[in-house]
């Protein structure tokens, strides 16, 4: 068995409420807290959220602590506009004015005790996620979602997908990029637990795009959190916000299918 003090886990649940994520990273007992900075900017409907936090002990309750005080903005680089945000709650900051717009750059900048932490995402341009089916067959006793839609041809892609089931969030994500896809019609299948989807379940499938930034934080993520199998040491995955924290911020693109299963 390997030492669990030089095992870093991360365990990321998302949660999508339109541009929300929600990002927890439990390291283990020894560790530093370190700061943790999530939140994204979207095509659809603001206001938007950037969530910080500090992560705890491996055996402490799963209560992470919030982080007041923060100066928080996000300037739309392409249109000029800069937005102070409010801390709305404890660790929760709000936006007021930002848009977001596809093509657009957004610069994600947050002062903590004196530090100084930035990320800067583009925008890509949406793609439309056709229609959600499901695949009874693949394998045994689970039922997974099915994404249809069109990959663009001139740009390269990179997609994560997000699954709720009656309203509400599965906590698990997919990533997948265009690499071998690009231009193509693309159904891919999603990953669910055994059993956690079920006949007459409302099942609603978010195609989120996002930039190569983004992108790798995730699928680093993705594979520490679900595919992992103690063959190599878990490592954090590398955040696209410099400074020294954990976590990302994204800007993306959202678009949503719901199905209902019938077998």
């Amino acid at each position: 068995m390997k030492n669990l003090k030089s095992i870093i886990f991360i365990l990321v649940t998302v949660i999508t409420f339109a541009s929300c994520q929600k990002t927890i990273v439990p390291p283990l007992p020894g560790s530093t807290p370190q700061l943790v900075i999530e939140g994204a900017v979207s095509d659809t409907a603001g206001p938007y959220h950037i969530n910080i936090s500090k992560t705890v002990g491996f055996y402490a309750d799963n209560t992470y602590p919030n982080v007041s005080g923060a100066s928080v903005t996000i300037t739309d680089q392409t249109a000029g506009v800069t937005d102070l945000l409010t801390e709305t709650s404890a660790g929760i900051y709000t936006t007021h004015v930002i848009n977001g717009k596809p093509g657009s750059a957004y610069q994600l900048k947050v002062v903590v005790d004196g530090k100084t932490y930035l990320s800067t995402s583009t925008m890509p341009y949406p793609v439309v996620l056709d229609s959600v089916s499901f695949d009874y067959t693949s394998i045994k006793n689970m039922i997974q979602p099915v994404a249809h839609f069109q990959d663009p041809t001139k740009a390269t892609n990179f997609y994560k997908f997000n699954i709720q089931k009656n309203g509400v969030n599965l906590n698990r994500f997919q990533t997948q990029d265009d690499l071998l896809s690009n231009g193509k019609y693309i159904r891919t299948a999603l990953v669910t637990d055994t059993g956690a989807i079920k006949k007459n379940d409302h099942v609603s499938v978010s195609l989120v795009g996002i930039d190569k930034g983004a992108y790798n934080f995730l699928q680093e993520a993705e594979s520490v959190a679900f595919y992992n199998d103690q063959l190599a040491t878990p490592s954090t995955p590398e955040s696209n916000i410099s400074g020294g924290c954990i976590g990302y911020f994204s800007a993306q693109t959202v678009s949503k299918k719901n199905a209902i299963v019938t077998k």
